[in-house]
């Protein structure tokens, strides 16, 4: 019976240099699910091909296997289950993953999803939340600026955004996104509370500084922590009898005079690592070549990350003493 691979007749020569008898080699072939070598599965790629529609090839090389082919209709087959599995999954799953509040309602605000900040936020279990209507799980959304916004999204199918007072905690404040979202309706939200104070305090300290350069007798200064001046204000410059780019990088400590510069520099290093706000009575040198004696209110400023320096209000001992005298 002839072998099913394939066959050459190979030729061999004796020491003398006559050729030989003629003998059949025989290609060793694959058992089981074996991988085929790339270089068998080539030259009979016909037989293999054919060998695919029955069940896997798996090509191989150096014997460690890199490739199967198999037949069109079970790479079909294959490729629709790996679709019917990713239709199965729920398409909001990342929303798990999300560090914002992510509340999912259908077209009815029945709610589909909320993930844990939102459970969080809302101070309500998700598994309290879904299959119910989202007014009736949390009432008290009704009537508020996120009621208007979801509205505007469910009925005209508009994404909006808005920073609003929360309804969920009283004097705190959210960043809302509401948008639709595959025939669903999106709520997500964050708490900007902090966010929102740091801009309240940075109006009052812009109107602060407003005010105390009209009144033109209370000087500001900041410092780093080093000591270096970072901003003046016109009414300490006009003191100094300098300008503010002079000013600017220069070590508050050098302007005054010498016999208060070892005390002030002492009550400013004590501010700044963290000791109580302080006010001092000290001497400048103005560009004039006179000098001039100021109250100064020393206070640490804290930033993010810590310590960023101090800020010092200056007046005229002057200006306090005819404040008393007025009195």
């Amino acid at each position: 019976m002839p072998n099913k691979g394939v066959q050459r007749k190979i030729g061999s020569h004796s020491d003398c240099g006559k050729p030989g008898p003629l003998r059949l080699v025989t290609d060793p072939e694959p058992a089981g699910d074996v991988g085929v070598p790339a270089a068998n599965f080539v030259r009979s790629f016909s037989k293999w091909r054919d060998e695919a529609l029955v069940k896997p090839v798996f090509v191989t090389n150096h014997g460690r296997i890199t490739h199967a082919m198999v037949g069109i209709d079970q790479f079909v087959q294959m490729n629709t289950g790996q679709n019917a599995a990713r239709a199965e999954a729920d398409p909001f799953e990342l929303a798990e993953w999300v560090d914002e509040a992510v509340i999912i309602c259908d077209t009815d605000l029945t709610v589909e999803s909320m993930n844990r900040v939102a459970a969080a936020a809302c101070r309500n279990s998700s598994a309290q939340c879904v299959g119910r209507n989202l007014y009736d799980c949390l009432p008290q959304l009704r009537g508020t600026l996120l009621d208007v916004h979801l509205m505007r999204t469910v009925q005209a199918n508009e994404s909006t955004q808005a920073d609003i007072p929360s309804p969920l905690r009283e004097g705190s404040w959210l960043r809302l996104q509401s948008f639709p979202l595959y025939g669903r309706n999106v709520l997500m939200f964050r708490d900007i509370t902090e966010e929102v104070e740091r801009h309240r305090l940075a109006d009052v300290k812009a109107a602060l500084l407003q005010a105390m350069a009209v009144h033109s007798g209370i000087g500001y200064v900041h410092v780093s922590i080093s000591g270096l001046i970072e901003m003046v204000d016109e009414p300490f410059c006009d003191l100094l009898g300098l300008p503010e780019s002079r000013l600017h990088g220069a070590r508050l400590v050098d302007l005054v005079t010498r016999e208060k510069r070892l005390i002030f520099k002492s009550e400013l290093e004590e501010a700044m690592a963290g000791g109580e706000a302080r006010r001092i009575i000290s001497r400048f040198i103005s560009n004039r070549g006179e000098t001039e004696d100021v109250v100064a209110a020393i206070v640490q400023l804290r930033g993010a990350y810590g310590a960023e320096g101090a800020v010092i209000l200056f007046t005229p001992v002057r200006m306090d003493l005819s404040a008393e005298a007025d009195d």
